[in-house]
């Protein structure tokens, strides 16, 4: 998925914007997993993978729960 839509369809004006916003927990490759606040909840997701986001959660650290039980070792 294309960035600029990736960041329109979660409530941002560009991504820029939505990197912005975000919190990067981990980096890892040249991949970074970050949790962003949305209308929908923090959502999860790797910014290489824009088409697979981890999903959505009601909180940060649930998300971020989702992150480490996904990222590799």
């Amino acid at each position: 998925m294309e960035q600029e839509k990736f960041a329109h369809n979660n409530g941002f004006e560009s991504y820029t914007s939505m990197v912005t916003a975000s919190i990067v927990i981990f980096r890892n490759n040249g991949c970074e997993w970050l949790i962003t606040p949305t209308n929908l909840g923090y959502l999860a997701w790797i910014d290489k993978f824009l088409d697979k986001p981890l999903g959505y959660f009601d909180t940060v650290r649930e998300a971020r729960d989702e992150i480490w039980d996904s990222h590799p070792s």
